[in-house]
């Protein structure tokens, strides 16, 4: 609560009690962006906190590599020379250290990099859809120059005899053009200032749309003094820019007949006019195009999203709710791990609602992935291949309804000879990295049955096309890991039998196409549990949270949400981009048909006597429809076909982001082309409408 008698204070942590001995700055949460940390522990403190960092415990130190390491030059140390001093520290270490960990055919080095480059964090993660979302901006700030720029020439074609006035009358052309911008400019920097009021008011809806109902967002967004700033700057730019041409067009005026001409204006009376209506339609024309890019990048980004909704993960994801505990925190061995687990699924399975329950080692699109180097019966000897692996409890297959294709799902004999595998140091146990990627520790290997384990059906595809899988054997290799010695052989575990074929499953992304899967029983360690309802999963978080304090009050339980709201969460990024570009496409639509409309609603006004001659002269009404309408559309074809050509150009730097789809996805440049050509077209009948209900004698009265 902000109480400075904070210091001092003591606190447990996983059973460990620490005392505070600082605070950090508000503003640092962490040294990487987007991994917001609450506490800074001593790396002194970490065997006894039970952290599972992976490569054993044993191997702490020695075969772990995620240690980031900071330094802060001393002045006058240049970075190529503290370059040359880490790099023969560290390959010192790893060829002559106490324990070398390679040999000088490896070369080992390492590489310094900036602060700002090696610190990434999850700024990779968003970098790039920020980078397309700030170019929507752009194209849509672009598009509103162009459309008042286009207003500006509208205007300043009225002011024309004013002008020739003021120059008449001795005004230079430098001061005419400076009193232009300045109108400009004053129109530009109200805009802007009303834009920043409106994001600063608008900062926790788009907090809200980017993280949800994240507590602590990984990245801070508010206004301060930077973005104030780039605000000015830019609304100074943009009022020059949209300022300029209606400038320059006003102060070359020929005095003689702008002095002269009527209010009217008889039409190619002025060479002058003809090219500023020239103007006005290759603005409206860069509006449509600009509008098509943007269109078409939204349209990619939402259909994309679309396809990731229609993936079949392979498993049900309707009413199934998950939550996470870790007994390892609380200093539970293993033994008593599968009997909390096994009490904890009896318990929640009666809870009314519910229909079954499992646990595994991590839930299934979590973002979580472990992997393993295993040796598959029939390859070649001493060969590996790379296997995703996933601990599974009782009933798993049956509760997220993967089919069993061939042979049978886990027994409860399965498990108990994994647990006493386990107890003797046989079979490896699944440790999370703080990459959220799973490796294994293996110990010696040891004589005894093979443990059974089920495989999907893309582990049969791959190498056992053809033959039965059932009865085949695993065995489990680490080139990785040594004793200290270079050239030591890796060690093997326990054999693992086939026992059983499940159907495919998505695993920690929906992104990653499926791979060879092993399902191993679980046999300790953290779980997540999968509870399968016959209603909404979440009318039985609260029964659930009773369940497991009554288990064990000081257990804890975290990450309690659904799996629909579990895939919602990996698709944050493909959510944020379809929303926020659909955002930028309609209001860019809607800018490119303002500025379409009201080019069109200024040639109706200017040529309001011409078409009063035409219609007296016996032209029908749908002939001035067509001629004003057909104005429109030819501008409007004209800008949607160099919109096409561009989004092919321009769309290309989407790949990344897309699923299902190329960036040239025909279907939709086809798309987006109909939708703009169609509001366009409601755009231009609406001042051609109005040109049809000229009196012809009241336009020839017209003066």
């Amino acid at each position: 609560g902000g109480d400075r008698s904070a210091v001092g204070r003591t606190i447990v942590l996983n059973s460990v009690p620490f005392t505070i001995v600082g605070v950090a700055e508000l503003n640092f949460t962490s040294l990487t962006p987007g991994k917001t940390l609450d506490m800074f522990l001593p790396l002194s403190v970490d065997p006894r906190l039970s952290l599972s960092w992976g490569g054993g415990r044993e191997g702490r130190g020695l075969n772990n590599w995620w240690l980031v390491i900071v330094a802060r030059l001393k002045p006058g140390v240049t970075f190529n020379s503290a370059q040359a001093a880490a790099s023969l520290l560290f390959r010192n270490e790893m060829l002559n250290g106490e324990k070398p960990l390679s040999q000088a055919s490896d070369d080992p080095r390492i590489v310094l990099s900036p602060a700002q480059s090696g610190l990434d964090g999850s700024r990779s993660y968003i970098s790039t859809p920020l980078d397309v979302l700030m170019s929507a901006v752009g194209l849509v700030l672009l598009i509103a120059c162009a459309n008042v720029a286009g207003l500006l020439l509208s205007r300043a074609a009225v002011r024309q005899k004013e002008m020739a006035v003021r120059l008449a009358l001795g005004a230079g052309r430098l001061r005419m053009v400076r009193q232009l911008l300045t109108e400009s400019v004053m129109l530009s920097l109200t805009g802007g200032a009303l834009g920043a009021l409106a994001a600063i008011w608008g900062v926790p809806a788009l907090t809200a749309l980017m993280w949800g109902d994240s507590e602590r967002p990984p990245f801070v967004v508010r206004p301060d003094w930077r973005v104030l700033g780039f605000t000015i700057a830019v609304s100074l730019c943009a009022g020059i820019l949209f300022g300029l041409a209606p400038a320059l067009r006003s102060s070359r005026l020929d005095l003689t007949p702008a002095l002269r001409e009527s209010s009217s204006g008889l039409p190619g009376g002025d060479t002058r006019r003809g090219r500023r209506l020239h103007l006005g339609n290759a603005l409206v024309a860069i509006q449509v195009a600009l509008s098509i890019v943007v269109l078409i990048g939204a349209g990619l980004v939402v259909r994309s999203l679309r396809n990731f909704r229609a993936i079949n993960p392979g498993f049900d994801t309707r009413n199934l709710l998950l939550f996470s505990i870790n007994p390892t925190l609380q200093k539970y061995p293993d033994s008593k791990i599968q009997s909390l687990y096994r009490d904890l699924q009896e318990r929640l399975a009666v809870l009314p609602g519910v229909v079954s329950v499992s646990y595994s080692s991590d839930a299934l699109l979590s973002g979580s992935l472990w992997t393993s180097d295993l040796h598959v019966e029939g390859q070649p000897e001493k060969s590996t291949q790379e296997i995703d692996m996933l601990a599974v409890g009782p009933d798993f297959h049956k509760t997220l309804r993967i089919p069993v294709l061939e042979g049978r799902a886990f027994s409860s004999a399965d498990f108990e000879q994994a647990a006493q595998a386990a107890a003797a140091g046989e079979a490896p146990q699944q440790t999370a990295t703080p990459s959220g990627v799973l490796s294994a520790a293996k110990s010696s290997a040891t004589a005894g049955p093979p443990i059974p384990v089920l495989v999907n059906a893309s582990f049969v595809h791959n190498y056992f096309e053809g033959q039965n899988p059932l009865g085949k054997r695993l065995t489990e290799g680490d080139s990785s890991e040594t004793s200290g010695n270079a050239a030591e052989k890796p060690r093997t575990t326990k054999a693992w039998e086939i026992v059983g074929v499940a159907g495919d499953t998505k695993y920690n992304s929906l992104r990653r196409e499926v791979h060879p899967t092993v399902y191993v029983p679980v046999t300790g360690g953290g779980a997540t549990f999968e509870l399968r309802t016959a209603s909404s999963p979440t009318a039985v978080i609260p029964a659930v949270r009773k369940t497991v304090s009554d288990v064990d009050s000081n257990l804890p339980i975290f990450g309690v949400r659904t799996q629909s709201q579990r895939i919602d969460e990996l698709l944050t990024q493909e959510r944020l981009i379809a929303r926020l570009g659909s955002c930028f496409g309609g209001l860019a639509l809607l800018l490119a048909c303002v500025g379409l409309y009201g080019l069109l609603c200024f040639e109706v006004a200017r040529r309001t006597r011409e078409i009063g001659i035409r219609m007296a002269l016996g032209a029908e009404r749908a002939d001035v429809l067509r001629a004003v309408a057909g104005q429109g559309l030819r501008i409007t074809i004209v800008g949607v076909v160099a919109g096409i050509v561009a989004g092919v150009a321009v769309t290309r730097f989407l790949s990344s982001l897309l699923f299902g789809l190329e960036a040239s996805d025909p279907v939709t440049f086809a798309g987006v082309s109909l939708i703009l050509i169609a509001v366009a077209l409601v755009a231009c009948y609406l001042p051609a409408h109005r040109a049809t209900k000229v009196d012809p004698m009241v336009a020839l009265r017209h003066e």
